[in-house]
Order: C-alpha cells, then structure tokens, then sequence
C-alpha cells in the first residue's frame, strides 16, 4: 500500500509515512488478511499494480497519494485487485487540520467496506490516534528515530517522548516508545546496564499497557525484558497475546521468532520466520539469521547452514558464536575456526572494550547473556564451540531409543514414570490436559477441545460491559505475573491461589463472549480457552520440574500449545494411562 506526497511536503511526508503504517497495522489485526509490510510496499512503489501484486504475492495493493495546496490536503486512495488490474474502490478525501491524524479511521473504515464483513468494524477497532496533532507528531518522529538503533538516536528519541508525556501522560505510544529506547539502549553493547535498563523498560512498558492492552508492541517489548531476565513464563504469556493481537505483523512476526528458539520452540520460531518473509518480501537480512537459529535448534543443520549462507550480515555480537558452533556440527571445521575468530574480534571490542579477557570468559558471557530454556539447547551449541577448543565443551550425547512411560491416575493425584524414574503428582487441570494429548501424538487438538466449555458457557445470563470486561483484563493479565512470579519463587500456595482466581475469572470473560447475545464473538471464546489451556500445561509442567525433571524436560522439547496443540515425541514413546504393578 504505497502512500507518497510532493517531496517539498516535509510534514506531509511524515503524515503519510505514519499513515501508511498505521493503515498496515489495523489491517494486520485480521487473521483473514495478510498485509505485506511497508517496507516491502514500498520497494515496489513504482512498479504496475500488476507487477508490484506479482513481486510481493499480493492478491490486491491500496495506493494513495497525499497531495497539498496551500492549506489544504487531500488523499486519493484507490484499491486494486491485481490479477485483473480492476479498481475496486476509489475515493479522494479532503483533510482539514483539525482531522488529519484521525484520518487512518475512516480510510480503514472505506477498505473495510470494500472486503466484506469480515472487517467490520475495523475504524472503531483501531482509534488510537491523540486528539493533539502536534503529540501525535511528535510520536511518530519518535518512533522513526527508534527505527535507527543507535545510542544517540535512542536518547533523542526518549527526548521526545518525555516531551510528550508532559503534554499527554496517558499516550500509551509514548510509553512503549520509552521502553523500547531502554531495551534499544542495552541491545546496542550497554551490557553492563542491563539490570537497570531493562527494569526501566519494563516500568514503562508496564505503564503503556496499563493504558491500551490492545497494543501488540507494547506486548511484545513486554516479553522481550522478561525473557532476557529468565522470567520464562511471564515472557510466554505476554508473546502469546502480542502474536494474537497482531498475528499478519512481519517484523513482529520476526521478533516472536527469535523468542520462540530462546523459549525451547524451534519450530514454531520457523513457522513464524516463514510467514514473516512470505509478508515482506524485501525484508530486513537478519530474518535469515533467525531462521538458521531455528533450523539448528531444530537439529537441522542443512536448513540452518542454507539459511546462514543467505545472512550475509551479522546481525547481533554473538552469531558469529552460533555460527561457528553449527558450523562446527557439520564438520566444516576450517570455516567453524574462522567465525569463532570473529566472535572472539567482536568480544574484545564491543563486550570486553580492549580490556584482557581470561579464559572461559566469552563462553561464560555467551551462555549468560542468550536466555535458552532448555539446557539442552545450551549443551547443544556449546558442544559445537567445544569441538574447536572453546572451554566449557561438554561431550555430545547419542539419540535416545524408544520408550515406555505412564500417566496414571491413582487416588486424588497421578502417577508419572519415564526414563526409569517414578513421582507422584498432585491432581492438576494441566495434567488431564496432558493426558489428552499423550493419548494422540502427533495429532493437533484444538484448545476449545481441551478446555471442555459446557454449552452454557456459550449464553450466558448477560453480556459484560466494557468497564467491567476491561477490568476483568486486566486483572487476569496481573495474575499471569503474579503466577509466574510465585512459580519462579517456588511458592506453590501462591501460585495456585493466581491459577483458580485466573480460571475463575476467564470463564466468566468466555461466558459474557460467548455465542448468544450482543457483541460476543467465537474468536474471543477461543482465545480465552487458548490463554487458559496454555497456562494449565505450563503450570503442570512446571510443577513436574522438581518432582520429575526428567519427564518435565522431555514433554517441554515435545509440546507445542496454542490454538492447536499437539504432542510429537522423538523418538516416540509408548505411554500407558492405567496404573501399573509394583
């Protein structure tokens, strides 16, 4: 969706930058839509509607231009299906300056017209423009400014936003934008802050989503600073809701990626990878490099290697670490030697900053600074590192045979035996879950399924209002925190009390979104039931931890939870449900 104005329209310029943007991330929302990224579209500005359909894949392309005289701008937009080259819609809207920043509503609100009903509704859906042009301005060059990544672009940008809360303190942009600067702050070598820049990050990314919990990237900066703190569940909880809030988001997309290989979920990492550069062609070169991660946790080095030879950029300090150590696992020992000589270049410079480095130092920071899971995953890359003289190497494991386990039943709790050993574990939702997916591996189930909602569920007496709904929201998403805070503290009275009231609470939100009254929508009932199937295994899994490490280990690196979950064990495993004698 191309927008451009007269290049002597400064201000313009940056209205329809912004628009174009703003345009793109409403549309994303809709899981019926892939909406390329504006990077991409813009690539392809000049090309015919049908080429630049050709290019991106695209079954259709909204062009707009913003022109202005004198005082006056006006937007033609246009939307084309690209086979045909057939105009399906065109209008051209005069903007008086009171309404410029609020135009993004009604031109969604055309398109939506244009695609069916399934969008309906989008305008109201995406108003989250100030009532104060200059504020909003001020956001968007902020914003801008982010996009460069640098220590003095990152200051000037926390500048501005300052100056926008003093204006506007609930601009929830204005806060994520905040928090992003800290994050970028430590992102760009300021190791040695990472405690205090990623508490401010969460503070004010904290704030922000105290303000609009619609806002995926407020989310996702969410999970950003809890991973790299090992906060591992509260980082799930807030990915979770950034990718259902923008699920068509290409760089988002790319971002989540990374995060899922830290999270010990390689393959749903790929999955997202993949859709992020089907949705922006001309994309950035680092989704290559996640994508070899993904390929390498995923123990496919011909994919990872393939993938590592279109990153042709090293995107962060330590790849070249990664690189080394899959290179290393293919046997290509003499190119192995040689990134592993430019990670330690890089270490010395831009981590250690020419100061001596002792030995078992870049390893030590390696493994501290990247926030895998899984040990095994840790284990995996430094066996690599190990195989060129990297101290710390530990010695490569053979694959497992087959197996035999049970998950029984027994009294008011279950019996768990796997890999030889036996626990007893207290009667959990999580575990009957578990249960459902062990009896069907390989076979995706969907969380409505799991979740067993009784019919009635779906009419509830009366349909919440928007207070209270808000309300609910909000306290569920505390909860998820408090959960994850208690279980990371070994609390199991506090963390059990957060899941009933989490339960609770979510039912009665899936009750007043139900299927039978005003405003309630299926997706909603499916998100909820998604939120809360994917807790209970978590907190199940996480009670397994001191109780069964073995089996909390083996079903973490087998499950993958979301709207459809499924179980894939490799190699298989032969479970029984009744219990066994002896």
């Amino acid at each position: 969706m191309p927008i451009s104005v007269p290049r002597t329209a400064k201000q313009a310029e940056l209205l329809a930058e912004g628009l174009h943007e703003d345009i793109c991330a409403a549309l994303s929302r809709f899981r019926s839509l892939a909406v390329i990224s504006p990077n991409s579209a813009r690539a392809v500005a000049d090309l015919s509607d049908v080429e630049a359909g050709s290019r991106l894949g695209a079954s259709h392309v909204m062009r707009a231009r913003l022109d202005q005289h004198k005082e006056q701008l006006r937007l033609r937009a246009s939307l084309i299906a690209c086979a045909e080259a057939r105009q399906l819609w065109v209008d051209d809207i005069p903007i008086s300056g009171s309404d410029m920043f609020s135009l993004r509503d009604e031109v969604v609100g055309r398109i939506t017209s244009s695609l069916h009903a399934r969008l309906d509704g989008i305008a109201r859906a995406e108003a989250r423009c100030s009532a104060d042009p200059k504020v909003h301005g001020l956001v968007l060059h902020g914003l801008h400014l982010l996009r460069r990544g640098t220590p003095e672009t990152d200051e000037k940008a926390r500048a501005i936003f300052e100056q926008v809360l003093a204006r506007d303190p609930a601009n929830a942009r204005a806060h994520a934008g905040i928090a992003l600067s800290w994050f970028n702050q430590w992102s760009c070598q300021f190791w040695d802050r990472f405690e205090e820049t990623s508490q401010r990050a969460y503070e004010s990314a904290h704030r922000a989503l105290e303000l609009d919990e619609e806002d995926a990237m407020i989310h996702l900066v969410l999970a950003k600073v809890q991973l790299f703190r090992r906060a591992f569940e509260s980082a799930s909880w807030y990915l979770d809701r950034a990718l259902a809030l923008t699920p068509n988001d290409a760089d988002l997309l790319a971002q989540a990626a990374l995060y899922e290989v830290y999270l010990g979920q390689p393959e749903m990492g790929l999955e997202h990878v993949a859709r992020a550069i089907r949705l922006n062609p001309f994309h950035p070169n680092d989704y290559f490099a996640t994508a070899a991660l993904g390929h390498f946790f995923a123990r496919d080095l011909d994919r990872a290697l393939a993938m590592h030879a279109k990153a042709d950029a090293l995107p962060f300090v330590d790849f070249a670490a990664f690189t080394a150590s899959i290179l290393a696992h293919a046997n290509r020992l003499g190119e192995a030697r040689h990134a592993l000589a430019v990670f330690h270049a890089d270490y010395s410079a831009k981590i250690a900053f020419g100061a001596p480095v002792a030995p078992g130092d870049r390893l030590r920071w390696f493994i501290g600074v990247n926030p895998f899971r899984r040990q095994e995953d840790i284990t995996y890359v430094v066996e690599g590192l190990a195989l060129l003289g990297e101290s710390g190497g530990t010695p490569r494991r053979t694959k497992s045979a087959a197996v035999t386990a049970q998950l029984a039943r027994i009294g008011t709790g279950w019996l768990a035996e796997f890999d030889g050993y036996r626990a007893m574990l207290p009667d959990l939702k999580g575990l009957h879950d578990l249960r459902r997916l062990l009896e069907r591996p390989g076979q995706e189930v969907h969380c409505l399924d799991l979740a067993e909602r009784p019919e009635t569920a779906c009419g509830g007496d009366a349909a919440l209002d928007g207070t209270t709904r808000a309300a609910l929201k909000a306290r569920i998403r505390d909860l998820g925190e408090e959960l994850a805070e208690a279980e990371a503290m070994n609390d199991p009275g506090r963390a059990e009390r957060a899941r009933s009231e989490m339960d609770r609470l979510v039912e009665v939100l899936s009750s007043a979104l139900g299927l039978g009254g005003r405003g309630r929508r299926i997706g909603n009932l499916a998100e909820r039931a998604r939120t809360t199937v994917t807790w209970r295994i978590r907190y199940a899994l996480r009670r397994m931890e001191s109780a069964h490490p073995p089996l909390a280990r083996h079903l973490s690196t087998s499950l993958r939870t979301g709207t459809f979950c499924v179980y894939r064990p490799d190699p298989p495993v032969s479970w029984r449900f009744d219990a066994m004698s002896g």
